[in-house]
């Protein structure tokens, strides 16, 4: 044997490997702070990515702050990828902020602004694995803990008849006791899609997962997700889903003001289009009431998309108008651009016994909500998709068709 040549890299000269972890990168942070009649207040978030030289170990820690100091908020995650036999484990405390306003006409003349504020704290820990049978199929495993506790609280401020502010207060609201539970779910995963730039264009996809929850409520969920996408021409796309997530326990509450456990809303626009909580309108709700002679206030028609279990089958007609010259009707990949065509249809129930197969488009009966439109995907610079679509909603008469957008990949 002779001698290396000058410059080889010879093994002996190695390093051993380091499989210590080194800062990915930081998200982009951003702080507000300031004060108000109210007190202080704050706002902003950081985050910070981790990970070996190889990417097989993975840890993440986020920060986050939406308004008082009792709404911060953080979680963590750590994920080990080495072996086949995938793990990780998670951990956080992320607060909800919800509520509305209102005016009155105090007694002494005063107008009185009143702010309700609802807070829910999600305190979670969970271990996690993942076995991966091939590259399309996987077992998935979950056990963890959850609380989730709540604070209400009432804000008034006061102010004289010509507008000007007087004084406020801050006084706390009976709230709802807090929900422990221990849960355990596994999943078996399929995965055989091809992704383009705003959603898949080819394949399937599906997800079926059981999962038990004892503590506070016992039930058991089940998800059903099944996903295919059919490409005769590289420039459409026929694709179709089938989806169910259900809630089955009799301790399960169906009274939304005093449930532990909220039901599913139908009408997220990931689930069905035309029904988004944001475009009901007052005049909706008092027709459907007068309809089915439910209370002055309620709103039957917007009701009925609440359910402990829910069932989801949409259908879209897919083609690519901006994209590269292989997948797309003009070669402009700066803004890839997808139009679509879609029929959506859904129902939310919380036992099988509420639900009429029938076809009626008045009134808040439990029966099949439907909507058909059309719109676009914009894929913005390659961070983010945005869903721009018209829909027309078949159970809301008074409604007809109007616009709306969301922020989310085609499924």
């Amino acid at each position: 044997m002779g001698l290396a040549p000058t410059g080889t890299y010879l093994a002996e000269n190695a390093d051993e490997y380091d499989s210590s972890l080194t800062l990915d990168y930081l998200g982009q942070p951003s702080l507000g702070v300031g004060t108000d009649r109210y007190g202080a207040y704050a706002s902003g978030g950081a985050s910070a990515y981790f990970s070996d030289m190889l990417g097989n170990q993975t840890l993440g820690v986020m920060v986050m702050a939406q308004g008082t100091l009792k709404d911060l908020g953080g979680q963590a995650f750590f994920t080990n990828q080495a072996k086949r036999l995938n793990w990780g484990v998670s951990g956080g405390r992320i607060p909800y902020m919800q509520g509305y306003s209102y005016y009155s006409d105090n007694p002494d003349g005063t107008i009185s602004i009143i702010e309700q504020i609802q807070r829910i704290y999600v305190n979670q820990a969970s271990l996690m694995g993942a076995y991966p049978f091939s590259t399309t199929r996987r077992v998935e495993g979950n056990i963890g803990v959850q609380r989730y506790s709540y604070d209400f609280e009432q804000r008034e401020s006061v102010f004289d008849p010509y507008g000007y502010f007087i004084g406020s207060k801050v006084d706390p609201l009976p709230s709802r006791p807090a929900i422990n539970l221990a849960s355990a779910s596994v999943a078996l995963v399929g995965d055989k899609s091809n992704s383009a730039f705003t959603g898949p264009v080819s394949g399937g996809r599906f997800r079926l997962e059981v999962s038990q929850s004892m503590g506070s409520v016992n039930f058991t969920s089940l998800v059903l997700d099944v996903r295919r996408y059919f490409n005769p021409n590289k420039n459409i796309t026929f694709a179709a889903r089938a989806l169910h997530f259900g809630r089955y326990g009799n301790s399960l509450e169906t009274d939304r003001s005093v449930a532990t456990i909220q039901p599913y809303f139908l009408g997220y626009e990931t689930f069905i289009r035309g029904y988004a909580y944001e475009s009901f309108q007052p005049e909706e709700c008092a027709a459907s009431a007068a309809e089915t002679n439910a209370a002055v206030g309620s709103c039957p028609g917007f009701d009925r998309l609440f359910g402990n279990r829910i069932g989801v089958a949409n259908l879209e007609v897919r083609i690519p108008l901006l994209g590269t010259e292989r997948l797309g009707l003009f070669n402009f990949s700066y803004l890839p651009t997808t139009l679509f065509a879609f029929g959506d249809v859904g129902v939310a129930v919380n036992n099988f016994d509420q639900l009429k197969f029938e076809f009626s488009r008045s009134g808040g009966q439990r029966v099949p909500v439907f909507s058909v439109g059309g719109g676009a995907r914009v894929n913005i610079l390659q961070f983010l998709i945005l869903e721009v679509y018209r829909a027309y909603p078949f159970q809301r008469p008074d409604r007809g068709a109007h616009w709306g957008f969301v922020l989310s990949p085609g499924w």
